[in-house]
């Protein structure tokens, strides 16, 4: 089982990472839309059109292509006031519950950003100023959070592991810098 979760971690940390540096990607060409968009505005006195709807939908995946490798390097705001107060098996049976939790979680938005993503197709929808298409950033946050899924998955499955052998390692709790 330690084999299996660590080769599905081998192969899912990389793709996380990449996502995380698409958004970072996106970060850096928001702020050169904004620079031009000053230097437009401010020099020739001409601003560029639809650049809040540019902003608008560029915004979405930036807020959720990192969230993945967030959980990956547990950088988000977790549980671990209560987790931390154990050892042992009761530490990793606090995990495995808070991580049921967020999975269930993750699994309503997944299921209402797939039913808007399917609605968003069907009835159509675009900005207002330029008409970029709504269903991109909207499926943007349905892939970012199946990915999420996956590695609150995985880090289920190694809780559950060290359940088991609670004295064993873990690459999964205990990741190694990148």
């Amino acid at each position: 089982m330690k084999s299996f979760i660590n080769q599905c971690d081998g192969i899912l940390r990389p793709f996380e990472r990449y996502l995380g540096y698409g958004a970072g990607a996106l970060i850096l060409l928001l702020m050169a839309l904004g620079v031009a968009e000053v230097i437009g505005r401010s020099v020739f006195n001409k601003p560029i059109h639809g650049n809040l709807d540019v902003i608008e939908q560029l915004m979405v995946p930036v807020a959720a292509l990192g969230i993945a490798y967030c959980q990956s390097v547990f950088g988000n705001v977790r549980m671990t006031l209560v987790t931390q107060k154990f050892s042992g098996r009761r530490k990793w049976i606090a995990e495995a519950f808070a991580l049921i939790i967020a999975s269930v979680v993750v699994i309503v938005y997944v299921i209402g950003s797939y039913r808007n993503l399917v609605r968003s197709l069907t009835l159509g929808g675009d900005t207002p100023e330029i008409g970029i298409p709504l269903w991109y950033g909207i499926a943007c946050v349905t892939f970012a959070l199946c990915v999420l899924l996956l590695r609150l998955l995985l880090q289920f499955l190694e809780a559950v592991r060290l359940i088991a052998a609670p004295q064993d390692q873990s690459n999964i709790f205990e990741p190694v810098a990148d």
